[in-house]
């Protein structure tokens, strides 16, 4: 039988994987990772798709941790400044990223997803303790004496502990029945770049519409943003359905003015969203990470953010079990980790679901208390200071 042996095994090079496999691995060279991927993705270069994330300057310490920060910084736009406004509300709530990092004066950076998926890849190409196995996928994954997965080769990896990085739909959490939240809603997000006549100085703006939220995303070029239009599933039918110019037209109404006269410089791209909250974060000596375990809206642009979050927690886990000379596969770290990261991803998703519910309703009064709420955090430091550690990612 041919067989490897492996500290961990961590199955998904997801932008999660990815990032889950370098926090581990870094841990001591002595540790050893395992990284399946069914994809043949580290022989080419990742595509566009329109999304960027917004790491917050919290994730931006892992990302220096892997030395792909420098890298990264030079091809990203810097968010300053927050400005956030309701539909004909008159208060803009401004964050200020000087108020929360007074040293690099942001709240983290807009980076597109091609951009870090190419800087994890090509690191973890470097990392002598992580060894890639793709294009392979898993077979059959037992549990009855240590955990071994077989692969479509034939190879058997057996491992102390097992990560599921594979996406918000996970199979590997439906093939153990792992009981799961799942909130269809009815939205889809619009991603796309544009050129501007108006310099975004560094600012991102959030504009909460009738029709639903539109993020406008400061990109590396003070003249570029990435835009996220989250509509209804009908209405983003008939968005798509127009040609370019009237597209244009729509989106220039949605924006008033605020960065001058676009030009739409990528493909459009569109995506349904959905919430996924597993009941449980593993099964046995099996972990789920990332969107596996939990996937929110992405009103406050902290899905990424919140994967890092927990990958943190794992690796602060396992680092301490390690450094106490402790089991690191114990059923006591399952279960802190468990605890810590579910707890954590809850609340996120409270937080993104109740500011999607509320400012998606159009019901008078609520817009009201919408008023009254900007105005309210705006004028308050000490609720604005709240809301500004939240913005960067601080607990």
């Amino acid at each position: 039988m041919n067989c490897q042996k492996f500290d961990i095994t961590i199955i998904g090079s997801s932008y999660a994987g990815m990032t889950c496999a370098l926090a581990l691995a870094q841990i001591s060279p002595q540790i050893s990772v395992a990284l399946i991927e069914k994809e043949q993705i580290f022989n080419n270069a990742r595509a566009e798709d329109g999304r960027a994330y917004a790491i917050s300057s919290s994730s931006l310490k892992l990302f220096d941790e892997f030395s792909i920060l420098s890298e990264l910084e030079k091809i990203s736009g810097k968010i300053s400044d927050i400005k956030i406004t309701d539909y004909k509300s008159p208060f803009v709530l401004d964050f200020i990223g000087a108020e929360f990092d007074k040293k690099n004066q942001q709240f983290g950076l807009i980076i597109e997803n091609h951009f870090i998926f190419e800087a994890l890849k090509n690191r973890i190409s470097n990392q002598k303790n992580i060894q890639i196995f793709c294009p392979n996928f898993y077979q059959e994954i037992e549990f009855s004496k240590s955990p071994s997965i077989k692969l479509d080769n034939g190879l058997i990896i057996q491992s102390k502990l097992i990560i599921a990085c594979d996406g918000r739909f996970s199979k590997i959490r439906q093939l153990y029945k792992i009981p799961t939240t799942i909130k269809n809603y009815n939205q889809t997000a619009i991603v796309f770049k544009i050129h501007h006549q108006i310099s975004h100085n560094q600012v991102a703006y959030e504009r909460f519409l009738p029709s639903g939220p539109l993020a406008i995303l400061p990109l590396q070029d003070s003249n570029q943003s990435s835009i996220v239009w989250i509509v209804n599933d009908s209405i983003a039918s008939t968005l798509l359905g127009l040609d370019d110019e009237n597209f244009l037209q729509q989106l220039h109404k949605k924006m008033e003015n605020c960065l001058g006269k676009c030009e739409i410089i990528s493909r459009k791209f569109s995506y349904p969203l959905t919430m996924v909250l597993a009941d449980k974060f593993y099964h046995q000596k099996l972990l789920l990470v990332g969107d596996s375990a939990c996937g929110v809206h992405p009103i406050a642009g902290q899905g990424f953010n919140l994967a890092i979050a927990n990958i943190v927690i794992l690796r602060n886990l396992i680092s301490q079990y390690i450094l106490s000379g402790l089991d690191f596969c114990s059923d006591e770290l399952i279960k802190k980790y468990n605890s810590k990261a579910r707890a954590n991803s809850k609340k996120m998703v409270i937080a993104t679901d109740v500011l999607n519910s509320i400012f998606e309703n159009s019901n008078l009064s609520l817009f009201g208390l919408r008023n009254l709420g900007l105005g309210i955090i705006n004028s308050v430091p000490s609720i604005k200071k709240f809301f500004i550690k939240s913005a960067g990612g601080i607990e």
